[in-house]
Protein backbone atom coordinates (compact mmCIF):
# COMPACT_ATOMS: atom_id res chain seq x y z
CA UNK A 1 0.00 0.00 0.00
CA UNK A 2 1.60 3.35 -0.99
CA UNK A 3 2.10 5.76 2.31
CA UNK A 4 -0.24 7.91 3.77
CA UNK A 5 -3.10 5.84 1.95
CA UNK A 6 -6.02 4.57 4.50
CA UNK A 7 -6.19 1.13 4.52
CA UNK A 8 -9.63 0.85 5.61
CA UNK A 9 -10.10 -2.39 6.62
CA UNK A 10 -7.35 -2.26 9.20
CA UNK A 11 -9.18 1.26 10.19
CA UNK A 12 -12.27 -0.93 10.65
CA UNK A 13 -10.51 -3.61 12.70
CA UNK A 14 -8.71 -0.66 14.74
CA UNK A 15 -11.90 1.12 15.68
CA UNK A 16 -13.85 -2.28 16.39
CA UNK A 17 -11.26 -3.20 18.69
CA UNK A 18 -10.76 0.47 20.43
CA UNK A 19 -15.03 0.26 20.37
CA UNK A 20 -14.61 -3.20 22.26
CA UNK A 21 -12.05 -2.11 25.01
CA UNK A 22 -13.84 1.20 25.48
CA UNK A 23 -17.29 -0.60 26.23
CA UNK A 24 -15.47 -3.14 28.72
CA UNK A 25 -14.56 0.14 30.56
CA UNK A 26 -18.13 1.60 30.17
CA UNK A 27 -19.44 -1.52 31.33
CA UNK A 28 -17.19 -1.81 34.41
CA UNK A 29 -18.13 1.73 35.67
CA UNK A 30 -15.21 3.38 33.70
CA UNK A 31 -15.25 6.66 31.94
CA UNK A 32 -17.93 7.01 29.26
CA UNK A 33 -15.14 8.27 26.45
CA UNK A 34 -11.77 8.07 27.15
CA UNK A 35 -9.90 10.78 25.40
CA UNK A 36 -9.38 10.06 21.53
CA UNK A 37 -8.76 13.07 19.66
CA UNK A 38 -10.61 13.46 16.41
CA UNK A 39 -7.89 12.79 13.79
CA UNK A 40 -6.60 15.04 11.42
CA UNK A 41 -7.58 13.86 8.51
CA UNK A 42 -11.16 13.79 9.14
CA UNK A 43 -11.44 16.84 10.94
CA UNK A 44 -11.16 19.03 8.12
CA UNK A 45 -14.52 16.94 6.80
CA UNK A 46 -16.01 16.93 9.72
CA UNK A 47 -15.59 21.03 10.53
CA UNK A 48 -16.88 21.61 6.87
CA UNK A 49 -19.93 19.19 7.73
CA UNK A 50 -20.67 20.91 10.66
CA UNK A 51 -20.63 24.53 9.17
CA UNK A 52 -23.31 23.47 6.88
CA UNK A 53 -25.02 22.06 8.98
CA UNK A 54 -24.89 25.27 11.43
CA UNK A 55 -25.78 27.71 8.47
CA UNK A 56 -28.91 25.36 7.73
CA UNK A 57 -29.87 25.21 11.20
CA UNK A 58 -29.34 28.57 12.61
CA UNK A 59 -31.71 30.72 9.94
CA UNK A 60 -32.46 34.01 11.42
CA UNK A 61 -29.88 33.86 14.40
CA UNK A 62 -27.04 36.27 14.10
CA UNK A 63 -24.44 33.80 14.98
CA UNK A 64 -25.05 29.57 14.55
CA UNK A 65 -23.64 28.55 18.12
CA UNK A 66 -21.55 25.13 18.05
CA UNK A 67 -21.59 22.58 21.12
CA UNK A 68 -18.43 19.62 21.40
CA UNK A 69 -19.26 17.71 25.36
CA UNK A 70 -16.16 16.08 25.70
CA UNK A 71 -14.00 18.29 23.57
CA UNK A 72 -10.97 17.25 25.00
CA UNK A 73 -7.90 19.63 24.13
CA UNK A 74 -10.54 22.32 22.17
CA UNK A 75 -9.34 21.16 18.62
CA UNK A 76 -12.26 20.63 16.92
CA UNK A 77 -14.41 23.65 18.43
CA UNK A 78 -10.90 25.39 17.62
CA UNK A 79 -11.74 25.07 13.88
CA UNK A 80 -15.68 25.78 14.41
CA UNK A 81 -14.43 28.85 16.18
CA UNK A 82 -12.58 29.77 13.56
CA UNK A 83 -15.23 29.22 10.89
CA UNK A 84 -17.55 32.04 12.70
CA UNK A 85 -19.39 29.68 14.77
CA UNK A 86 -19.67 30.99 18.62
CA UNK A 87 -18.53 27.91 19.99
CA UNK A 88 -18.69 26.30 23.57
CA UNK A 89 -16.19 23.80 24.44
CA UNK A 90 -17.71 20.67 27.35
CA UNK A 91 -14.61 18.75 29.19
CA UNK A 92 -15.00 17.17 32.57
CA UNK A 93 -11.11 16.46 32.73
CA UNK A 94 -9.74 19.58 33.91
CA UNK A 95 -6.05 18.91 33.00
CA UNK A 96 -7.54 18.56 29.22
CA UNK A 97 -9.96 21.83 29.91
CA UNK A 98 -7.06 23.60 30.74
CA UNK A 99 -4.83 22.69 27.79
CA UNK A 100 -8.27 24.21 25.52
CA UNK A 101 -8.82 27.18 27.38
CA UNK A 102 -4.85 28.14 26.76
CA UNK A 103 -5.39 27.07 23.06
CA UNK A 104 -8.60 28.63 22.67
CA UNK A 105 -6.98 32.05 24.01
CA UNK A 106 -7.01 33.41 20.65
CA UNK A 107 -10.66 32.99 20.00
CA UNK A 108 -13.23 35.47 21.17
CA UNK A 109 -15.63 32.93 20.04
CA UNK A 110 -14.73 30.05 21.94
CA UNK A 111 -15.39 29.59 25.52
CA UNK A 112 -14.39 26.51 27.67
CA UNK A 113 -16.54 24.93 30.53
CA UNK A 114 -15.24 21.79 32.80
CA UNK A 115 -18.04 20.50 33.53
CA UNK A 116 -20.37 16.44 32.47
CA UNK A 117 -22.07 16.34 29.53
CA UNK A 118 -24.66 14.55 31.31
CA UNK A 119 -25.73 17.30 33.23
CA UNK A 120 -24.45 20.40 31.27
CA UNK A 121 -27.11 21.88 29.19
CA UNK A 122 -26.46 24.49 26.58
CA UNK A 123 -28.88 27.42 26.58
CA UNK A 124 -28.92 27.44 22.56
CA UNK A 125 -27.07 24.70 20.12
CA UNK A 126 -27.24 25.04 16.22
CA UNK A 127 -24.72 22.41 15.74
CA UNK A 128 -22.98 19.65 18.23
CA UNK A 129 -20.09 17.18 17.48
CA UNK A 130 -19.54 14.14 19.82
CA UNK A 131 -16.35 11.58 19.63
CA UNK A 132 -17.61 9.75 22.38
CA UNK A 133 -18.93 6.43 22.98
CA UNK A 134 -22.52 5.08 22.57
CA UNK A 135 -23.68 5.71 26.21
CA UNK A 136 -22.25 8.95 26.01
CA UNK A 137 -23.86 9.76 22.65
CA UNK A 138 -27.21 8.57 24.04
CA UNK A 139 -26.53 11.05 27.08
CA UNK A 140 -26.09 14.22 24.88
CA UNK A 141 -28.93 13.48 22.75
CA UNK A 142 -31.02 13.49 26.03
CA UNK A 143 -29.49 15.83 27.67
CA UNK A 144 -30.45 18.28 24.47
CA UNK A 145 -34.14 17.11 23.73
CA UNK A 146 -36.27 19.43 22.27
CA UNK A 147 -33.49 22.13 21.28
CA UNK A 148 -33.36 20.84 17.74
CA UNK A 149 -29.96 20.61 17.68
CA UNK A 150 -28.44 18.97 14.86
CA UNK A 151 -26.16 16.30 16.50
CA UNK A 152 -23.01 14.28 15.20
CA UNK A 153 -21.48 11.60 16.08
CA UNK A 154 -17.97 10.40 14.60
CA UNK A 155 -17.68 6.43 14.79
CA UNK A 156 -20.57 5.31 17.31
CA UNK A 157 -24.51 5.65 17.35
CA UNK A 158 -26.30 6.61 20.29
CA UNK A 159 -26.91 3.80 22.58
CA UNK A 160 -29.85 1.74 21.77
CA UNK A 161 -29.77 3.54 18.07
CA UNK A 162 -30.80 0.82 15.87
CA UNK A 163 -31.19 2.63 12.51
CA UNK A 164 -34.34 4.54 14.02
CA UNK A 165 -32.85 7.09 15.89
CA UNK A 166 -30.36 8.84 13.67
CA UNK A 167 -31.71 11.03 10.89
CA UNK A 168 -28.73 9.59 8.50
CA UNK A 169 -25.32 7.63 8.53
CA UNK A 170 -22.54 9.00 6.53
CA UNK A 171 -19.41 7.62 5.50
CA UNK A 172 -16.66 9.37 5.46
CA UNK A 173 -12.98 8.94 4.55
CA UNK A 174 -13.23 5.15 6.26
CA UNK A 175 -15.20 6.49 9.14
CA UNK A 176 -19.35 6.76 9.92
CA UNK A 177 -21.18 9.67 10.85
CA UNK A 178 -24.57 9.64 12.62
CA UNK A 179 -27.15 12.75 12.20
CA UNK A 180 -29.60 12.95 14.79
CA UNK A 181 -32.04 15.72 15.56
CA UNK A 182 -31.99 16.79 19.54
Amino acid sequence: MPHGLIDEEELGRTVQLLYDAFALVESVGGSLSPYVPTQDYVAGLIAELLEALAVRSSRGERMAVYYEPGCGTGKMAIRAAKRGMYSICLELDQYLAKEAALRARASPLLDVVIGDLSVFRPRLAHVVYAYLLPRAVRRVLDALMGSHAVVVSLDYPAEGDRGVLSLAKLDVAGRSLFVYRA
